[in-house]
């Protein structure tokens, strides 16, 4: 179950990521047009933020990019807490990760969400026009049962 966003929040999606191994095993990639959500203290490569996830749970992520003046490509990852968050919500390979960025009118300052996804095919399948259909829906890892 999602939480429900407060009329009073605007939520508005950095990216949506498919997990791969190294995402899985050791880091994720973090994508380089999803930097501009992000400050970074004077001088630093790093920065660490809070978020919530799909049930309310609070998280915190460090993301780190190379140093600027040393390299032209920053490759900007998220290490530290990724992987707690990983092994607790028992993501695997091929299920996405989405990060939102929300502002909520009564606070200063932004937040962010995160929801982590798993792809599930109904078992029950219609026939149309000789064809048989599958559904399909991504739902939050959460709502699965082990």
């Amino acid at each position: 179950m999602g939480v429900a966003l407060a009329q009073s929040e605007a939520e508005e999606q950095i990216f949506l990521k498919m997990l791969s191994k190294t995402d899985v095993d050791v880091r994720l990639s973090f994508p380089m047009e999803a930097l501009s959500d992000f400050e970074f203290p004077r001088g630093q490569d790093k920065v660490v933020f809070d978020v919530t996830d799909a049930v309310g749970n609070s998280w915190k992520f460090g993301l780190s990019r190379r140093n600027e003046a040393r390299h032209s490509h920053p490759k900007p990852v998220l290490s530290s807490g990724w992987r707690a968050y990983v092994q607790a919500k028992g993501l695997k390979v091929g299920d996405r990760v989405i990060l939102y960025h929300t502002k909520c009118k009564l606070e200063t300052g932004a937040r962010f969400k995160v929801r982590a996804q798993r792809k599930v095919v109904d078992a029950n399948s219609i026939t149309l026009f000789g064809k048989e259909i599958r559904g399909e829906a991504w739902v939050d890892v959460e709502t699965l049962k082990n």
